[in-house]
């Protein structure tokens, strides 16, 4: 391709919510989705070769699709609620980036998680049991 001296429409996105194609899984609503190596959202895994996308929007059903069947919309952005790995989260997590544990689970130590996916910042300690981390510029 070259480069153009003519006006474009770049179709702008502002990337808060965005549809991506499934892997032949079930998401519910409200966890962290990862994508997985061959391209597909799955629900969060710690896992090699994955890569954190968001938070689900919906729930969305391929389970008995084939891959890239369905999509589901993911957000990218805002400040989500989450199970803390163990129940022991004290105010002392604040600030500190968190790693995902499976779809519901996050924990601010990566030696509790294999592939130290980071997912974001916790924002504020609700109980010893779960937090709210902020997931922007965490989701790819």
């Amino acid at each position: 391709m070259t480069s153009t001296l003519e006006d474009r429409d770049s179709k702008r996105s502002d990337g808060i919510l965005k549809a991506v194609k499934m892997g032949a899984v079930k998401i519910p609503k409200g966890v962290m989705v990862c994508i997985n190596p061959t391209g597909y959202a799955v629900n969060g895994i710690d896992s090699g070769g994955h890569v954190f996308a968001g938070v689900s929007y919906e729930q969305a059903d391929n389970s008995t699709g084939t891959a890239g069947g369905k999509v589901i919309r993911v957000e990218k952005t805002g400040e989500h609620m989450f199970l803390y790995n163990g129940g022991d989260a004290v105010q002392a997590v604040m600030g500190k980036e968190v790693y995902l544990v499976d779809n519901q689970t996050v924990d601010d130590d990566p030696l509790s998680t294999t592939a130290d996916l980071k997912c974001g910042v916790v924002t504020e300690v609700l109980s010893a049991g779960s937090v709210r981390i902020r997931i922007d510029g965490y989701a790819k």
